[in-house]
């Protein structure tokens, strides 16, 4: 799907949100989480991120909160690690929130299977889908960076809020 081409069926109720408040909300249960599962879950925003995004917040911490669940139940446990992170995405001012955890990763073969929307069924990841949904609708995109290799592996799911 272009990245200039919004998903009108998702409606949105953006308004004005300071990104470190709903960071620390959305993660405050991860964190809980993670302790339990003995995962380290960092989080970290950028020095130069904007302190106030307009977004949708419910749908912003709904997508946030599903990456993060996701990255925790592919980790190893306990030893594994999940880090969250929010930058300035340079190009339209906005910001860009990238999970990433220490997995496994996804196989390529896999990956292309998991973002292909020919079809749902029950192996084709709708959450991530939907997440991609969500940064689509705010006008962003959303993007998975995976490494299978033993000495490497990884996944980052990554998406786009652009500045408005």
């Amino acid at each position: 799907m272009p990245t200039d081409q919004r998903i009108e069926s998702i409606p949105l109720r953006q308004q004005a949100v300071d990104v470190g408040v709903l960071l620390e909300l959305t993660m405050e249960v991860m964190q809980r989480q993670a302790k339990a599962l003995g995962i380290t879950l960092a989080v970290r925003i950028d020095d130069d991120v904007p302190e106030s995004v307009t977004l949708d917040r419910d749908k912003v911490a709904w997508a946030l909160t599903s990456l993060v669940g996701s990255a925790l139940r592919h980790v190893r446990a306990p030893g594994g690690s999940v880090s969250v992170r929010v930058a300035r995405e340079t190009a339209r001012s906005g910001i860009v929130i990238a999970v990433r955890d220490d997995g496994p990763g996804i196989p390529p073969d896999q990956l292309h299977r998991l973002l292909r929307r020919e079809g749902w069924h029950p192996g084709s990841a709708l959450a991530l889908l939907l997440v991609e949904d969500i940064a689509v609708a705010h006008g962003g995109t959303m993007n998975v960076e995976s490494q299978t290799s033993p000495s490497e592996h990884f996944t980052t799911v990554s998406f786009t809020i652009p500045a408005r």
